[in-house]
C-alpha cells in the first residue's frame, strides 16, 4: 500500500510504476497492479489527514491526541472521502509505503495515515526530489526504513504549536473579554506572535519617524558640452553655515583638475540555484508575486514533474543529476536553444553552488521534462525564472569594467570629487538571466592633470528616510535571518496574520490594524517572553535536535509546557483579582483616562493633554529631533514645525501630534 500525499502525485508515481488500472473509491481515485512481481496499490490523502484536538476547556490544557481533521478544524470536510477511501484499501495491505513529500510535514502525513490505518511496523519510506519517472523507479527500487527521527521532529512542531496556539489564544481571549465584557477571536501562536510584533514594532518605527535634516554640496562639471553631477568624497558638512563655506571655496576655485584615474575590471560571478527563500524573493522583486503564491505555483509545477521539489532551503545541485540531458531538452522550450547550445559546447558543465544545503532535498532544478499543456501567465513566469537560473550557474562570470576619475583643487585642501563610469564588457550569465541588470554610466575619456570647468554649485538640504515598511517578501527574508518557522511554513504563518486581520497591505508596504496592535499590545503586557524571537528560535533548534536524534521528542514537549504553566496561570489570577482598571491599563482598552489623539489609554500627559504610548514616542521624537534641527538648520521651533507639516516622511503619528501641537499653541521649552 503507497500512500502519496496528493492525488497528482498519486497519478505520478502510478505511471512510473507502471501501474495502469484506475478506479475509485468514495469518489477518490486509486491506481493498482503489479510491480517487480508484488501488488501494489497506490493511494493518496490531500494533505494532512489528521489533527489534533482536546475534549479540555479553559487553560492550561495539555492532554490532546490525534483526531481526523474534520473534527477539530472547520472547512476540513472534504477530507472524509479520502479517510472512507483510505480505511478501505488499507484493509488487505501487508507493507506500506509512505511516498509523500520527503520533508517533516509529508512524513508525518503518511506516517499517521500508516499508524492508524495499517501496522507502522512494515513500513518503509520512498525518497525522491521531483515527480520524474526515472527518479521515482529510483526511489522505489531503493526503499528504506522509515524515517522516524524526521517524523518524531514532525510530530514535535505539531505539539508546540497546538500547545501555543491553543492556550495563549484562550487566555488572550478570556483577559479581553474580562476587560471589555465583549468575546473577540483572537490567536496567537509559537512563530506567529513574535513575526507580528517584529511588523508592528517596525510599523510604530515609521508612523513615529521624524527625519534628520543635513546639509551638503552639490557640484556640477562641464566637460565637452556636457554636465555631469559629482560625488563628494568629503564628510557631508551637515550644518547650513559648513555648507555654505565650502560651497564658496569651490566656486571661487572655478576649475577641478584630475589628480587621479583609476580603470578596474571586476567580475560578477553567476548566483547559486535556487532555494524556495530565494525564489520567493526573487519572485516578489521581479514579479510581484507574493511568496505563498510562488509556493503555490512552484508546488503545481512540480506535480507537473516539470521541477524539483520546492520546500527546500539548498542552494546545492545534486552531483548525480544529469545535466546535459537537461539541458538539451531545455533546449526546445521556446527562446532557450541559444542559451543551451553554448552550454553544451563546453567539456566539462560544473555548475556554480551556493553555501546553503538541506538535508531532504536539493536545490530547485528544472527536471527537463516540458509543458504538455500551456501554462498559466504566473505559472509560466515562474518556471521561466527557474529554468533561466538553472541554465545561468552553468555560464561564464560577467565582467565590468569601470574608472573613477577623481578631482581636486589646491585651493581646496583635503576636498575631493569624483565622477564614475561603468558599462558591461562580457556579459556572461546576465545574458540568460534576464533579471538582473547593471546600471551603465558613461562618462568622457580623461587624463590625470586636465582642468574641468565647475559649471554650477549649490547647497542641498537633505534628509533622513524612514525605514521601509515590511512587504510580504521582505518579512519572510527577516522571518529567515531570525531563524523562526521553515522556508515550508513561513510564508502560511505570513498569511495567517492576514487573515486574522492583524495586518493589512498597502502600496507603502504591511500596516497594522488596530485589531493587530490591540492583539500585540496584550501580548507583550500578558506573555512579553511569548513574543520574543529567542524562545521560538530555541525551539526550533530543539526541533531540529529531535530531527538529528540528539533529544527526545517528550523531553522538547514537557519543556514547552513548563515554560507556559507558570505564565497562563499568572493571567488567571490576574483576572480572578478583578481590577478591572489595572487590567484595561494592560491592554489599553475601556479607560478612563483617553490619548487626546485617539482615544487609546493615556499613559502620559503633555501640556494638560494625555497621550497614548504610540503618540508619546511621537512627541519625544518630535522635541528630540527639534534640537537637531536647530543647530543644522537654525530654525525656532516654529519653524521646525512647519517644515515638518510639508514632508511626506514624516510619520502619521508624528503629524497627529503636530495638529494637536498647533491648533493649541504648544511651544517648544527646549
Amino acid at each position: 500500500m503507497v500512500i502519496a500525499e496528493k492525488p497528482r502525485a498519486a497519478s505520478k508515481i502510478a505511471a512510473a510504476l507502471g501501474l495502469k488500472r484506475k478506479a475509485t473509491l468514495s469518489g477518490v481515485p486509486f491506481w493498482y497492479g503489479y510491480f517487480q512481481g508484488r501488488y501494489y496499490v497506490v493511494a493518496s490523502s490531500a494533505g494532512h489527514l489528521f489533527s489534533l484536538k482536546s475534549e479540555g476547556r479553559g487553560y492550561p490544557v495539555f492532554e490532546y491526541r490525534w483526531v481526523p481533521r474534520w473534527e477539530a478544524e472547520r472547512g476540513s470536510s472534504f477530507l472524509r472521502k479520502f479517510y472512507s477511501a483510505l480505511s478501505k484499501l488499507f484493509k488487505n495491505a501487508r507493507d506500506y509505503v509512505n511516498a509523500c513529500d520527503y520533508d517533516i510535514e509529508g512524513s508525518v502525513i503518511g506516517y499517521l495515515i500508516i499508524k492508524h490505518f495499517g501496522n507502522t511496523t512494515y513500513a518503509k519510506r520512498a525518497k525522491f526530489s521531483s515527480l520524474t519517472r526515472e527518479e521515482l523507479l529510483t526511489a522505489f527500487k531503493n526503499l528504506t526504513s522509515l524515517d522516524v527521527d524526521m517524523v518524531e521532529a514532525g510530530l514535535c512542531r505539531h505539539e508546540l504549536d497546538w500547545l501555543w496556539g491553543i492556550n495563549v489564544s484562550r487566555a488572550l481571549m478570556d483577559f479581553y473579554k474580562a476587560i471589555s465584557g465583549r468575546f473577540l477571536i483572537l490567536s496567537a501562536g509559537r512563530v506567529q506572535t513574535p513575526t507580528l510584533v517584529e511588523v508592528l514594532n517596525r510599523y510604530v518605527e515609521r508612523e513615529t519617524f521624524v527625519p534628520d535634516i543635513s546639509f551638503n554640496v552639490s557640484v556640477t562639471v562641464k566637460i565637452n558640452g556636457k554636465r555631469y553631477k559629482l560625488e563628494n568624497l568629503f564628510p557631508s558638512p551637515v550644518t547650513k553655515v559648513k555648507a555654505r563655506e565650502i560651497a564658496l571655496k569651490v566656486k571661487n576655485a572655478k576649475y577641478l583638475k584630475v589628480r587621479k584615474v583609476e580603470k578596474t575590471v571586476r567580475k560578477l560571478n553567476p548566483p547559486p540555484p535556487f532555494n524556495l527563500p530565494d525564489l520567493q524573493m526573487e519572485a516578489s522583486r521581479v514579479l510581484g508575486i507574493s511568496p505563498a503564491e510562488t509556493l503555490r505555483i512552484a508546488e503545481n509545477l512540480y506535480l507537473e514533474s516539470l521541477i524539483s521539489y520546492p520546500r527546500t532551503n539548498s542552494q546545492k545541485l545534486p552531483p548525480t543529476l544529469d545535466n546535459r540531458r537537461i539541458i538539451r531538452s531545455l533546449s526546445r522550450l521556446q527562446g532557450m536553444s541559444t542559451f543551451c547550445e553554448k552550454i553544451l559546447a563546453k567539456d566539462k558543465l560544473r555548475p556554480v553552488q551556493g553555501k546553503r544545503e538541506d538535508p531532504a532535498h536539493p536545490a530547485i532544478y528544472p527536471t527537463g521534462y516540458l509543458p504538455k499543456k500551456k501554462l498559466k501567465i504566473k505559472e509560466w513566469n515562474i518556471y521561466e525564472m527557474i529554468v533561466r537560473r538553472y541554465l545561468a550557474t552553468f555560464y561564464d562570470a560577467a565582467e565590468v569594467a569601470s574608472v573613477r576619475y577623481v578631482f581636486s583643487a589646491e585651493s581646496l585642501g583635503n576636498m575631493s570629487f569624483a565622477l564614475i563610469g561603468q558599462r558591461v564588457i562580457r556579459p556572461g550569465w546576465l545574458s540568460v538571466y534576464k533579471y538582473v541588470n547593471v546600471k551603465e554610466s558613461s562618462v568622457p575619456e580623461l587624463k590625470e592633470g586636465d582642468c574641468i570647468e565647475v559649471e554650477r554649485v549649490s547647497v542641498v538640504r537633505t534628509y533622513s528616510k524612514p525605514p521601509r515598511l515590511y512587504t510580504k517578501a521582505s518579512l519572510l527574508r527577516w522571518m529567515e535571518s531570525v531563524g523562526i518557522g521553515t522556508e515550508a511554513t513561513r510564508a502560511e504563518i505570513i498569511e495567517t496574520l492576514f487573515q486574522r486581520g492583524y495586518l493589512k497591505s498597502t502600496s507603502a508596504g504591511i500596516v497594522v490594524t488596530e485589531l493587530g496592535i490591540k492583539t500585540a499590545f496584550m501580548l507583550l503586557k500578558l506573555f512579553k517572553e511569548l513574543t520574543e524571537v529567542n524562545l521560538t528560535r530555541d525551539f526550533e533548534e530543539k526541533i531540529e535536535r529531535v530531527r538529528k536524534g540528539e533529544i527526545s521528542r517528550q523531553k522538547v514537549v514537557d519543556d514547552a509546557k513548563e515554560f507556559l504553566k507558570p505564565r497562563l496561570l499568572k493571567v488567571k489570577e490576574m483576572i480572578a483579582s478583578n481590577d478591572i482598571g489595572e487590567l484595561r491599563k494592560l491592554a489599553e482598552e475601556g479607560h478612563d483616562v483617553k490619548c487626546a489623539v485617539c482615544g487609546r489609554y493615556g499613559r502620559y500627559v503633555v501640556g494638560g493633554f494625555s497621550l497614548c504610548e504610540l503618540h508619546w514616542r511621537a512627541y519625544r521624537n518630535i522635541m528630540t529631533k527639534y534640537r537637531v534641527w536647530r543647530e543644522r538648520a537654525g530654525l525656532s521651533f516654529d519653524e521646525y514645525i512647519a517644515s515638518l507639516k510639508k514632508l511626506s516622511s514624516v510619520g502619521s503619528f508624528c503629524k497627529d501630534v503636530i495638529k494637536l501641537l498647533t491648533e493649541n499653541g504648544f511651544k517648544s521649552q527646549s
